[in-house]
């Protein structure tokens, strides 16, 4: 009897079972002083943010991580009303910090800092008094419809955000339609 499949076989299993486990948020905490998340987890993570409106959140997801425990929501004052933090998937841990209705962040000013693999912070720009309601955005929450501002009045067609997400670098804003963005 031959077993020379036995041992690639054997390996493989121990690889993708090891694979496949996720890595767990250790902590979090908001600072409302400065505006600032930390974030630790047990294992290296790559965190995806997008801003959303309706009202105004900014979602942050920490794919490949458990949250191991109940989803729990911290009531702030002042214009940021909460933080929550939930299972959103199997996969993947939501971490939303909920912008009081009449204020807005600049989107440009998010800054995330990996200070480990493990560990990051989120500064988040002082919102400031906007629309007194948010803009309203498209089922799913991924859109935003633009109106043209007025040096934009010659365009006929409003430009879409269609998606909102952070590199190491930055944000990555997509956009579609109408006259390139100001």
């Amino acid at each position: 009897m031959k077993f020379h499949w036995l041992l690639p076989s054997f390996l493989s299993v121990f690889l993708l079972a090891g694979a496949a486990e996720a890595a767990r948020l250790q902590s979090w905490r908001f600072d409302a002083s400065e505006n600032r998340l930390y974030i630790t987890t047990d294992g290296g993570i790559q965190p995806k943010a997008q801003l959303i409106f309706n009202p105004m959140r900014l979602v942050i997801d920490l794919p490949g991580t458990s949250l191991g425990r109940p989803s729990v929501s911290k009531p702030l004052s002042g214009a940021i009303e909460s933080v929550r933090v939930g299972q959103f998937d199997n996969d993947t841990t939501r971490i939303v910090v909920e912008i009081r209705d009449g204020f807005t962040i600049d989107p440009e000013q998010v800054k995330f800092r990996g200070i480990s693999p493990s560990e990051w912070t989120v500064d988040l720009p002082t919102p400031v008094p906007g629309e007194t309601q948010n803009p309203i955005s498209e089922p799913g929450g991924e859109r935003l419809s633009v109106e043209p501002s007025a040096s934009q009045a010659q365009s006929a067609e409003a430009t879409v955000v269609q998606n909102v997400q952070a590199t190491a670098d930055g944000f990555l804003v997509r956009t579609a339609g109408g006259s390139p963005p100001n």
